[in-house]
């Protein structure tokens, strides 16, 4: 990954583990959504990728639980805990 990418995951990753804290119990949501669009789309399709993988990977960390699949994508919702 180059720097760009580097430091859009980062704030990826920041924006994921603070808009988990303010999702409402029980409501599902993919990565992208919770997320949202702006800071998204600069991430390439092969770090989107890393990045989903690495989410599934640590699901504790960023305090998401795991509920299905809707066709390829994954969907979460936050973590009772």
């Amino acid at each position: 990954m180059n720097d760009l990418q580097t430091s859009a995951w980062d704030l990826v990753s920041a924006a994921l583990k603070h808009n988990v804290t303010l999702l409402p119990a029980g409501q599902e949501r993919t990565i992208r959504q919770i997320i949202g669009e702006d800071l998204w789309q600069p991430l390439q399709r092969k770090n989107r990728h890393r990045f989903g993988k690495s989410v599934r990977a640590n699901l504790d960390h960023y305090g998401l639980v795991f509920v299905r699949k809707a066709g390829t994508i994954a969907v979460y919702k936050k973590s009772a805990v």
